[in-house]
Formats: structure tokens, C-alpha cells, sequence
């Protein structure tokens, strides 16, 4: 069975990594290069393929330091403190991961990314990868992000830096995004509405401040769309497990968000 999740029209045998491998010089005579097509990757390729941050501990303490402003901004806003202590938890717990590459945006941090080099699934079973196996399971569970996921994050920033947010967009933001209704809230309806709130007041202020430009605040809605959508695994997996490994996410967040 192979490993790829593509549905092509090969036989599954046939596009397996040993089959490609023993059948090379089948598909391809002697004295003949391969063409590009050869080594062209299957639509799932972002998903095999990892990156790591260049420079973990740098944009560690960069996005630490931006979470930590947030929470800052999160817990001045006066809805927000007036909620039973488990809602607020409930909602820093939901909405820390699109806060913090919000906040990544406003403050312009940058960084950059490399390939995470590891041996191959078949090379481990030619070569009875002993070594691999007793490394820390903290090295196993956490080789590295999907490239599509840190790509995808990547273009965000570039994509929001060109709208230059201004400091009453990003606040309006922040609150649609800190609101965010969960099922388990114990004030769900209040706090629905203060996400239905948050989101009036910005169509408000883009159609007060910016009446030449009738499609700024759908770019926005899309900006805010996004940040919902954003995988908190992967944002936890690119920005902080590098340097926290098998320590719960939760537990660091949250330890942020206490701090004076």
C-alpha cells in the first residue's frame, strides 16, 4: 500500500517509493536523463515535506513577546474581564494561536524556515535505523511543520502587511477574533454578541475612515476569516515547540497570559 494519499490512475504497487526506486532503469534507457517530469512531486508533497524555524530560540522570545503584549491588550478590554474566569481561559485557549500571528503582522516579525533533514522511511528499513529509534520521543513526535502550513502563513503576513492595518483595525480585529463562540462557553450567547459587536464596530470605522474604498472591509472579513482558520497545531508546532518540546502548549500559553 502506498504511502501518498493522491488517488492517481497507477496501479497503487506501482507508485510505491521501492518500486520507483528497483524500476528506474526500466522506465528510463541507458543514456537517456530523466526528464523533470520524473522527479515531479505528488499534490500531497507539502504535507511530507518539513520545515523548522533557521533560528528557534530568536523567534521564540520574538512571538513570546508578542503573545504576551496581547494578553496584555486582551485582558485591559473591559467585556473581556467581566466574564467568569473559565470563559476567559476557554477563549485564551481558542483564539492564542490566531491572536499571536495577528500580533505577528502589527510588530513585523519575520523569519525564516529550513528543510528538517531525516532519514527516509525506506532508508530506515534498508538500513535497521537503530539510532533513530532510541532518540527522544520528543525528537520523533516533533520533526517539524507541514511546508504548506508554514507557506500558507507566510503569505498571510505578506498579504496583511500590504494592507497597512491601522492600529483600530487590528484592535477591532483582535476583539472579533478573542470572541470567537465556543460550544462549552458558559456565557456563549453574550459572548457571541460581542463578536457580532467587535465586527460592527469595523465595518463601522472602515466605512467612516475609508469611504473612497468599498472593498476594504471584505479584505478585512477575508484577513479575519483566515486567523479563524488557522491551524494551532501548526503555529504551536513552528513558533514554540522547537524550544518547548513535549511540554504542553497550553500550560505556556497560559503562563503568559498570567504574567504581570
Amino acid at each position: 500500500m502506498s504511502c501518498c494519499e493522491c488517488k492517481g490512475t497507477e496501479d497503487t504497487g506501482q507508485g510505491s517509493i521501492l518500486y520507483s526506486i528497483l524500476n528506474r532503469g526500466a522506465r528510463c534507457p541507458q543514456g537517456r536523463a530523466e526528464t523533470p517530469a520524473a522527479h515531479q512531486l505528488c499534490p500531497c508533497a507539502s504535507k511530507r515535506k518539513l520545515v523548522a524555524i533557521r533560528a528557534p530560540q530568536l523567534v521564540f522570545k520574538a512571538a513570546s513577546e508578542v503573545l504576551v503584549k496581547t494578553f496584555r491588550f486582551v485582558k485591559n478590554v473591559p467585556c473581556f474581564r467581566g466574564l467568569p474566569a473559565e470563559d476567559q481561559l476557554r477563549l485564551v485557549r481558542n483564539s492564542w494561536a490566531p491572536l499571536l500571528v495577528l500580533g505577528l503582522v502589527q510588530d513585523s516579525v519575520d523569519f525564516d524556515t529550513v528543510e528538517t533533514q531525516q532519514p527516509s522511511l525506506l532508508h530506515r528499513i534498508l538500513t535497521h535505523d537503530k539510532e533513530r529509534q532510541q532518540r527522544s520521543a520528543a525528537e520523533i513526535q516533533d520533526p517539524g511543520v507541514p511546508v504548506g502550513d508554514v507557506e500558507g502563513i507566510k503569505m498571510f503576513l505578506v498579504k496583511c502587511r500590504g494592507l497597512r492595518i491601522s492600529v483600530k483595525e487590528y484592535a477591532f480585529l483582535k476583539g472579533a477574533i478573542l470572541f470567537t463562540s465556543a460550544t462549552e462557553l458558559e456565557c456563549r450567547d453574550y459572548i457571541q454578541a460581542l463578536q457580532r459587536e467587535a465586527e460592527r464596530a469595523l465595518y463601522e470605522h472602515v466605512r467612516t475612515v475609508y469611504r473612497g474604498n468599498a472593498g476594504r472591509f471584505g479584505k478585512l472579513r477575508v484577513v479575519l476569516n483566515t486567523l479563524r482558520s488557522m491551524d494551532r497545531e501548526a503555529v504551536a508546532g513552528l513558533f514554540f515547540r522547537p524550544v518547548t518540546g513535549r511540554s504542553s502548549i497550553d500550560e505556556h500559553v497560559l503562563a503568559m497570559f498570567f504574567e504581570r
